[in-house]
This record gives structure tokens, C-alpha cells and sequence, in this order.
């Protein structure tokens, strides 16, 4: 096995190497259109250029094979899994696109850390409430590249000011880093970030209501509204439908769920994920393993499922196992405990449940968040960094943090992590493709 992944290694490094002089041409090129012609052009000549390495490699050069990331292993309290560095497999053709490892060897270590995660404004800024983005936003991103921002209703006084605040954020970072950088909001029907009095903008019928329809063209079209309205206030992904089955009576999702019979849940789910899809918006499925048998509040730091594996499997896996094959391109993972199905840690740490039964059971090939880290319960005795490390080796392409201290904690974590050895920048690079691969193929 040693053997076979030193093979692969040094082919890697031979191809690398014959591609530097072309890798380096096309980032000036790269640049050009992301300047003049914007991602549209990139993504034009991504595919030119990956044509033309296919028809090489189908000349002359064996199939390439991404090898397994490196790492070891760190401490967590007990009982934990064994949390090595899990290997993950990037996108099929991202190891021979020039552009792309253009992009990826044009970023710092510190760049490509940051680009992992999600943060609220406040967490960015380090201000109490961020309701315009001016040079204090500048600054921050200045500082760190962050991969992505999550809005609330707490950013929004109205619709003039909250488009203003996005589109002045989007357009610094452009001029920052000559790329995108991803906008976040958590919008359904009983669940708002931008829908309300503040806006004017009038909220869909919540996920309980399209469910009792019992057609799932009204959950397309309502899902087909809200990501019409995101787009024109400049968002690009809303971490909606929530993809659960609502099995407790006094479920603390409440309307946020679809049906309590699976089936009628999961064709809710796709129908969703359909009608998103055609503006052009991101949808995400929250949050994996399912939390409609829950009726403590996941987001406040609580929340266990008392569920065997098989009973997720057979139950709550069924939305999101529709939600996949519909073609979500992101998928959120819950802060809840499983300790029945053998996960003792938040099912976000655990490489169990992120690696073993979303990405390999149900085939999920997007990208996986986690869900804030500060829903992580205080009796896990996880702190900050600790997570951060342990989500990232479970197998999870971002994070999500929303206090201005925990990212400080969680990025530096990372980053020493990756100048110790301890997480390959192999690793890193992973996760990029993925979320790089994601913005390029809805343009």
C-alpha cells in the first residue's frame, strides 16, 4: 500500500511538474477574465483547458489517481473516535485542471485556511451587529479570505441598506482576491432572513403547509420564489429545506418539516432542491443525520437522538438521500449527538457519520458544512479549536463560526495543525477544489 501511494506521489509530482510553465501562463490568463469577463469566462476556459489535458492523458499518460490525504491523529476527550486524518476524494478532473491549480498555488497557507470558513459579519468585523460593510469590513477581509459570510435578520434594517451591505462586501473581495467569495442566509417559509416587515418581501408557505398540500410543484415553485428573491439581493447559497422527518410530536423545527412520513418528507426535500436549482441559488440540506426527533433546540446547544444507526438509515436518511439525488450541491451536518448509533462525539466531529455514512453511504460528492460551532454543548468538553481540527478530519470541506473570538481560536487551530504536519495542505486543497468546483458549475 506504502508502496502504491509513493507511485502515485511521485507521478503526481512528475505531472506537476511538467504543467508548472502552463499552470503559471494560465493564472495570468485567469486573472485577465476574472477582471474583464468575470467567472463565466474562467469557467470557459476550465473547460477548454481540461479537454485538452484529457485528450493528453488519453495519449500517452496513465489515468491519475488522487492518493490518500496524510495525517495523524489528535487527542480528544473521552470517548472519542479516532480521528486520523480521513482521505478524501476530490472532484474527477480537478487534479489536471491548470486553472484551478493555478488558483490553488496562488494562495498562501493562511488564505487557504480561511478559505474553509463560513463566518457572520460580526465574526469577521468583530462588531456587535454589522448592518453596512465600509473599511472595518475592507480590513477584515484584507486580513483573512474568508471562503464564505452568514447573514441573519440581525444585518438586515431594510432592503436598500441589505443589498448595499452584500454587494459592497462582494465587490471588495473581488478586488481583494480576483474571486468570489460565497454569501449565506438561512431562508424558508417559517424561517426568514430577508422575508419580513423590513423588506416588504412576502414569506412562502412554511415547509408543514407544502408538505399537507400533498403536491410537490408547490414546494418547487415556493423554493423556485425564494431563490429568485435571494439572487436579487446577491446571495448565493440558503442553508434551506431543512431535510427532516418530523417523528416527534413537539419537534423544535416545528413547521420547518416537511411531513412526518419519510417519503412524503423526502419528495418535499427534491422537489425543493428542483425548483432552487433554476435560479441559479445554492440550496444545502440541513442538517444531517436529520433533526425532526428532536425537541431540544440543536441551535441553543442541545439535542440527542436516541436512534441506532439502522433506524436513521431506514427514517431520517430518506430526505437527504432524495435531496442527493436531486443534485444538492452542499449538505449542512448537525451539532445533535447519536450516541445510540454509536457516534459519542456532535455528529459534525465524527468521521462516522461525515465520511462513512453521507459521503460513502449516501454518495454525496458536495460540499459538506458544519453547522456553527457554538451549538456545540458544553458538556462535550470540545473547545473551540479542538473542534475545528476534529470536523475538518471527520471529513467536513467548511465551518461555520459566528463569534469573532471562537474564529480566532478555530482558524488558528488549523493553521498550526497544517505548519505542524498534522493536517496535510493536501487536505486543504481537497475542500477548495470542491467549493471552487461548486461556484464555477452554477454560472
Amino acid at each position: 500500500m506504502a508502496k502504491k501511494m509513493d507511485e502515485r506521489r511521485e507521478y503526481r509530482r512528475k505531472r506537476r511538474i511538467r504543467n508548472q510553465i502552463l499552470a503559471y501562463l494560465t493564472l495570468i490568463v485567469l486573472l485577465i477574465l476574472l477582471i474583464v469577463g468575470g467567472f463565466q469566462g474562467v469557467k470557459r476556459l476550465v473547460g477548454q483547458l481540461h479537454r485538452e489535458e484529457t485528450q493528453e492523458a488519453q495519449t500517452g499518460a496513465e489515468e491519475s489517481v488522487q492518493p490518500p490525504a496524510e495525517g495523524g491523529t489528535i487527542s480528544t476527550p473521552d470517548p472519542v473516535e479516532d480521528f486520523t486524518e480521513t482521505p478524501t476524494e476530490a472532484p474527477e478532473g480537478s487534479d489536471s485542471d491548470p486553472a484551478m491549480q493555478a488558483l490553488l498555488e496562488g494562495m498562501t497557507i493562511e488564505q487557504k485556511v480561511d478559505g474553509l470558513f463560513v463566518v457572520s459579519p460580526e465574526a469577521l468585523t468583530n462588531v456587535d451587529r454589522a448592518t453596512r460593510a465600509g473599511d472595518g469590513t475592507r480590513s477584515a477581509l484584507d486580513e483573512h479570505a474568508v471562503g464564505g459570510i452568514l447573514y441573519t435578520s440581525e444585518n438586515v434594517t431594510d432592503a436598500a441598506q441589505f443589498k448595499e451591505m452584500i454587494s459592497t462586501t462582494k465587490d471588495m473581495y473581488r478586488e481583494l482576491y480576483s474571486r468570489p467569495v460565497l454569501t449565506f442566509v438561512r431562508e424558508e417559509g417559517a424561517y426568514n432572513t430577508i422575508a419580513g416587515s423590513r423588506t416588504g418581501v412576502e414569506a412562502v408557505s412554511s415547509a408543514a403547509e407544502l408538505g399537507g398540500s400533498g403536491n410537490r410543484e408547490n414546494a418547487a415553485e415556493a423554493f423556485k420564489t425564494i431563490g429568485t428573491y435571494l439572487a436579487e439581493y446577491g446571495i448565493d447559497v440558503d442553508l434551506a429545506p431543512a431535510a427532516a422527518v418530523k417523528t416527534a410530536e413537539n419537534a423544535w423545527l416545528k413547521d420547518r418539516c416537511f411531513s412526518d412520513d419519510a417519503d412524503i418528507a423526502a419528495s418535499m426535500t427534491g422537489a425543493a432542491i428542483e425548483g432552487m436549482a433554476e435560479t441559479g441559488v445554492i440550496s444545502c440540506l440541513t442538517s444531517f443525520p436529520g433533526e425532526g426527533g428532536l425537541e431540544a433546540d440543536v441551535e441553543k446547544g442541545a439535542g440527542a437522538t436516541q436512534k441506532s444507526m439502522d433506524e436513521l438509515r431506514d427514517c431520517e436518511f430518506v430526505p437527504f438521500r432524495e435531496g442527493i439525488e436531486a443534485g444538492v450541491p452542499m449538505v449542512m451536518v448537525s451539532a445533535m449527538q447519536a450516541p445510540a448509533a454509536g457516534v459519542e462525539v456532535p455528529c459534525m466531529l465524527s468521521e462516522t457519520m461525515v465520511s462513512q455514512e453521507l459521503r460513502e453511504g449516501l454518495g454525496f460528492a458536495g460540499v459538506i458544512i458544519t453547522a456553527p460551532l457554538e451549538q456545540i454543548p458544553s458538556s462535550a468538553g470540545i473547545d473551540m479549536g479542538a473542534a475545528a481540527k476534529m470536523a475538518l478530519l471527520a471529513g467536513a470541506d467548511m465551518i461555520t463560526v459566528l463569534k469573532h473570538d471562537d474564529y480566532d481560536a478555530a482558524r488558528t487551530a488549523i493553521l498550526e495543525a497544517v505548519n505542524s504536519g498534522e493536517i496535510s495542505e493536501e487536505r486543504l486543497e481537497e475542500s477548495l477544489i470542491r467549493i471552487y468546483s461548486m461556484e464555477l458549475d452554477r454560472n
